[in-house]
């Protein structure tokens, strides 16, 4: 999630043709890791009988955000600036590091069937 959160920032930032290469690299690496950590977190807290639906719920989740944000971005950028809509998406992208570190991460363990 850090390694995201520093690539979305880099390119809000837009310090030279080298940050919006270096954000790519980091973003992709970010969500590469973070997908399957995810998915593996939903699966480990369902029980046996419930583990399509989790796999199902992460799926939706993962697209609805995704699209969201896409159209969100879209709108911001048309009506506001480029990057207005890069600094909320990093915005966003931090709040949801923050949000796991302070609250999902302590669900998590407590909830996770081994």
């Amino acid at each position: 999630m850090l390694c995201s959160l520093a690539g979305f920032t880099l390119f809000a930032l837009s310090l030279g043709e080298w940050s919006y290469y270096l954000s790519a690299l980091l973003v992709g690496l970010g969500n590469g890791q973070m997908y399957p950590a995810f998915l593996n977190m939903f699966i480990k807290v369902a029980r046996h009988d419930q583990r399509g639906t989790a796999n199902s719920s992460i799926l939706i989740s993962w697209d609805l955000g995704m699209g969201i944000g896409i159209l969100v971005g879209g709108f911001m950028a048309e009506y506001i600036s480029y990057e207005a809509a890069f600094w909320v998406a990093a915005a966003m992208q931090g709040t949801g590091a923050v949000l796991f570190l302070l609250v999902t991460r302590y669900f998590f363990q407590r909830r996770r069937l081994e």
